[in-house]
């Protein structure tokens, strides 16, 4: 059960700009699709995107998984490697907003972040199946 304190820093923590860190890639996102790192994707290719919440205790980047920071997986078919970007990026609030406005989440994903078993394993977002 939530406290309304827990849920107070939830919403803190997710305000526009909100302890994003400086030197981490920012994303840059447009109708058409998104770039991080100069990877420009378009929304077409992105196959896969999972959410999971990050590990305190920090990870090989320092702007990544900053207080148990939401982060996305996202599978593309103009990269074999895996994009993960993390809400201590700038554009990590427009890249969720679009996503889901082109892809469409499932309802109430953020909630499932905290739950026992979810915090490692991820939530599934999105993922294209192809017939063949």
């Amino acid at each position: 059960m939530k406290t309304i304190l827990n849920v107070l820093e939830t919403r803190l923590l997710r305000r526009p700009g909100w302890l994003r860190m400086p030197y981490a890639p920012s994303i840059l996102v447009s109708d058409s699709g998104f770039t991080v790192r100069g990877l420009a994707v378009p929304w077409e290719a992105v196959s896969r995107i999972r959410a999971w919440r990050g590990d305190p205790s920090g990870g090989a980047q320092p702007w990544r998984d900053l207080h148990g920071d939401i982060c996305l997986d996202i599978g593309a078919d103009v990269d074999a490697r895996i994009i993960t970007l993390s809400e201590a990026q700038r554009g990590f609030d427009d890249f969720v907003a679009m996503a889901d406005r082109k892809m469409t989440f499932p309802l109430g994903w953020w909630d499932h972040l905290g739950g026992p078993g979810t915090r490692r394993q991820g939530v599934t977002l999105f993922e294209r199946f192809t017939h063949g």
